[in-house]
């Protein structure tokens, strides 16, 4: 008989994972409301010092699809986040088999024909370092 709980995820903050699990979903919702907040404070706290150049940069593994997506944080002010006719792009971050990307992506939903293009960000440049995703 399996241990494993039912719903389980495992967020990288930093150099550190946390994890989120619970055997029912109802469980699960409420231990992410508890860990929402710490977890929020914690990227908040990276994303600053980032920012100051107080963080070593890591970079995703060349295996890794995946893509990561938030909201422009408080450090960056809307002056520095690009805007298009569909209002503040998005920054999102990831890995290709060329290696990390970064770049601010248009908030239309996918598949819009008015969608923008994204403006990609250049590796090695302070945007780059400074990038929020």
């Amino acid at each position: 008989m399996s241990t494993e709980p039912t719903h389980k995820i495992t967020v990288k903050i930093g150099d550190s994972l946390r994890t989120v699990q619970a055997d029912t979903h109802a469980e699960f919702v409420e231990e992410l409301e508890k860990a929402h907040e710490s977890l929020q404070q914690c990227y908040d706290l990276i994303v600053a010092a980032r920012a100051v150049g107080n963080v070593a940069q890591t970079s995703a593994p060349a295996h890794t699809a995946a893509t990561v997506e938030v909201s422009a944080p408080a450090a960056f002010t809307n002056a520095s986040v690009p805007q298009c006719q569909h209002g503040p792009k998005v920054a999102k971050s990831g890995a290709s088999g060329k290696g990390p990307w970064k770049a601010w992506m248009c908030s239309a939903p996918k598949g819009d024909p008015t969608q923008c293009q994204p403006q990609w960000v250049t590796r090695g440049t302070p945007e780059w370092s400074n990038f929020p995703a």
